[in-house]
């Protein structure tokens, strides 16, 4: 029974060695960056540019349609729902700068989209603290991104080279890592941003806009408003493809934040499958700096549509050698999107680390979670209605820069913020360590056989220093049994009686009395 007892402790320990209990002190807000927040309008296109839904039925009439018209419609329809396209495998590639240029052309822009911007309760220039960037969903906007300082050099400059003509890389240094934290001489305004507490005081508030007359038809399926997506820093998310808030037009929504933070004791004796988790220096990614498990996905989704469809969708990760599919090759890179989701459930191979992201069918399900990680749990707070009487009668026109006036435009407006100023933390830690280990077994030897430490030092004694000691005594009777002066059993250690059989060699000392001996 004490056998069976140890040996399923230790079963415990090889096989689950990591447990995940909440941590014992609570972690402030201040310590973690403020989630970037990524918008992307459900207007792809400016009806005045370009028409989707005009084309779109002149491509099902087989009518001809202009030059212009077609190289918009290459891009413009990489990013709507629809599509009227079936993969037979000899569809051409694209070009991203055009598919790209041609997104930007037509697309609302910054300034058409965010038309105020305040970060803890003062109003800033919406250029300051967003970013253009590329998604699935096209050009969207984000806050508190840190794509420039996460990118290997290749994947950096394809990057850069699709941005021409916009600021791609961040305008402010990095002073905080996900492992290690905000740099201790961090101030309050380091960036990635960060608030001091929750509420209003400490929160983003975005006012978006859309022009009416861009109302489309096709594209989105009479979907208007916009996609928020809230994730941290340094993932580069190109896929909206869940984890997203709708934001519809003409209302107020407010949202809070509940955060997951995970820390970790230092597990890395233990292996990544045991553990399951990797530490950001241990997988290698091809584009990615960081390993997160959101860019590991990525990336084996874009190799995996790389060796499928024979190209990658215009948002993935990919070098200046890749080509990008064009808009015939949706129907294969949304099958290869739906299926990566579903090849989580599949048996899972043993891949080596180095291998993780070769885009090998099962590598998917070694896309673990990072040791230490902040996730952002966004609830919708409440949401109430746009009263338009309202605000005409503030008599603000928060439309002055724009390129249109207010009667033609419709508003939402986001309020993100924190829950709570503190929130209570996991902590990834061994389920045995070595001393747990110990105690348990020490414990059951106890219980069951009486064995005590003092028990373990007897054992090793007799073992060794005990054997060791009787060998060199025998050995040593030996060598005196050899030269005919050795006549007892056993050696003898008291000096006197060793030189009372040394003056009498045929007497037996073993039968003395001892007032014979002590006269000795």
């Amino acid at each position: 029974m004490c056998y069976h007892l140890i040996n399923n402790i230790w079963y415990q320990r090889q096989n689950n060695p990591v447990i995940v209990t909440f941590n014992e002190k609570l972690t402030p807000v201040w310590d973690i960056p403020f989630p970037s927040v990524t918008i992307c309008p459900e207007t792809k296109s400016h009806m005045n540019i370009f028409n989707y839904t005009k084309v779109y039925h002149k491509v099902m009439a087989l009518q001809n349609i202009t030059e212009e018209e077609f190289y918009l419609w290459n891009g413009i329809t990489q990013t709507c729902v629809t599509s009227i396209f079936s993969f037979d495998g000899e569809a051409t590639v694209a070009n991203s700068s055009d598919l790209i240029k041609a997104i930007l052309t037509a697309a609302p822009t910054l300034d058409d989209t965010l038309a105020s911007c305040y970060w803890k309760k003062y109003e800033q220039y919406c250029e300051s603290i967003f970013e253009s960037i590329v998604t699935n969903e096209g050009i969207c906007f984000s806050f508190n991104s840190l794509k420039s300082e996460y990118y290997r050099p290749e994947l950096y400059n394809v990057r850069k080279a699709d941005f021409i003509g916009t600021t791609f890389d961040n305008v402010e240094d990095v002073n905080w890592d996900l492992e290690n934290g905000y740099h201790h001489k961090a101030d309050e305004d380091a960036f990635p941003y960060r608030v001091l507490g929750a509420g209003d005081m400490q929160s983003l508030v975005v006012t978006l806009a859309d022009r009416k007359e861009d109302k489309e038809q096709i594209c989105r399926n009479y979907v208007q408003g916009f996609k928020i997506a809230i994730h941290t820093p340094g993932d580069d998310i190109q896929l909206l493809t869940s984890n997203y808030i709708n934001v519809p037009l003409d209302q107020s929504v407010s949202i809070t934040i509940k955060p997951k933070i995970i820390n970790s004791d230092d597990l890395r004796h233990y292996l990544p499958e045991k553990r399951q988790c990797y530490y950001q220096n241990e997988p290698y990614l091809r584009y990615f700096k960081v390993y997160t498990q959101a860019n590991c996905e990525l990336e084996w989704l874009t190799n995996a549509t790389l060796l499928e469809c024979g190209c990658v969708k215009f948002s993935m990760p990919r070098n200046s050698s890749h080509p990008v599919c064009g808009s015939e090759l949706d129907y294969c890179v949304d099958f290869l999107t739906s299926f990566s989701r579903t090849l989580k459930f599949g048996q899972v191979k043993k891949v080596k680390s180095e291998n993780v992201c070769k885009g090998d069918g099962e590598c998917l399900n070694y896309c673990l979670p990072t040791c230490i990680s902040i996730e952002y749990k966004a609830e919708i707070k409440h949401q109430v209605a746009i009263s338009y009487s309202q605000v005409a009668e503030t008599n603000v026109d928060i439309y002055s820069n724009f390129k249109y006036n207010y009667s033609n435009t419709r508003i939402s407006q986001v309020k993100i913020s924190f829950n709570d100023d503190h929130f209570n933390g996991l902590k990834r830690s061994e389920l045995y360590s070595t001393t747990d280990l110990i105690a348990n077994c020490g414990g059951l030897l106890g219980l069951f056989m009486g064995v005590s430490i003092l028990s373990l030092v007897e054992l090793v004694y007799f073992f060794t220093l005990r054997l060791w000691t009787n060998l060199k005594n025998n050995r040593k009777i030996q060598d005196d049994k050899s030269k005919g002066n050795a006549l007892w059993a056993r050696p003898i250690r008291h000096t006197k009686m060793l030189k009372a059989h040394q003056s009498k060699p045929n007497s037996s000392i073993r039968f003395r009395k001892q007032k014979s001996i002590k006269r000795y």
